[in-house]
């Protein structure tokens, strides 16, 4: 299908590079001209949109989400995180269907793509749903693993690595885990061997609060950073999702292994 966009004031985010008034083609899944307004060569457009003089950019990216959880808004928005995850998310979410995530995760989707955002990195447990609905929509994914002691397993992370890796080009997959504090020592280790055998990095909630950090401390005798950094678990890099409590050595890790912080 090969779509015409004219009168559009267009920014591409090249450096050095003003915003100008074009036109932008495409065929398929695939842009293929971007640039000053053009005679059209004797191409027969499938449909020729006058862009009104609106701005035409690069999509946004949301780098942490949880699709599904569209049923969760302002649920509980008074709790702190721990009895908030504890008494009303984990046992609202253990009765979904994926036909419920389905749902969810496109009207999720919907809410996204009104906001200007084309692509996410999502954390759930429940992820065919979210694939569905992600190709339907033609919504890009990229899923990240949340196998915690209470779902999940290392066998399906792994199966799922490989699935969604392979699967469709709008699909994709990178390790995870949903926290220290739901994870044990053993998971943790596989996780790390995991990370070894696919040379990946693995992404995690991480020093989210203060609590998370010194329950760690008091358990392990470290941050969670250290603690998962001694484990192997950023061997090859990662993330943290919302990484705010953090001491001059977590950054030192954080610096070394190149992690990147996602809020």
């Amino acid at each position: 299908m090969r779509i015409r966009i004219y009168n559009a004031r267009i920014l591409t985010m090249k450096e050095g590079e003003d915003i100008f008034l074009g036109e932008v083609h495409t065929e398929n899944e695939k842009i293929t001209y971007i640039g000053a307004e053009k005679s059209s060569d004797g191409v027969v457009w499938d449909r020729e949109i006058d862009g009104n003089k609106n701005l035409i950019m690069p999509g946004f990216k949301n780098a942490h989400t949880h699709s599904p959880m569209t049923f969760l808004r302002s649920f509980a928005d008074d709790l702190p995180l721990q009895p908030w995850l504890q008494e009303v998310v984990f046992p609202a979410e253990a009765k979904l269907t994926t036909e419920d995530t389905y749902w969810l995760s496109m009207l999720a989707i919907m809410e996204y793509l009104t906001s200007g955002v084309t692509a996410i990195f999502d954390m759930y447990f429940i992820r065919e749903g979210l694939a569905e609905a992600a190709v339907k929509s033609g919504f890009r994914t990229v899923f990240c693993g949340a196998l915690n002691d209470f779902c999940e397993s290392i066998e399906q992370m792994e199966a799922d690595y490989r699935k969604y890796n392979e699967n469709h080009p709008l699909l994709s997959y990178r390790l995870g885990f949903h926290a220290e504090y739901t994870t044990g020592k053993e998971n943790l280790i596989k996780i790390a061997e995991l990370a070894d055998k696919y040379k990946a990095p693995v992404y995690t909630h991480l020093s989210e609060t203060r609590n998370e950090v010194e329950s760690c401390i008091e358990r392990n005798g470290k941050s969670p950073v250290a603690y998962l950094d001694e484990l192997g678990i950023f061997q090859y890099g990662g993330g943290g999702f919302h990484m705010v409590h953090l001491d001059e050595k977590d950054m030192e890790i954080a610096k070394e292994k190149g992690l990147y912080v996602i809020t």
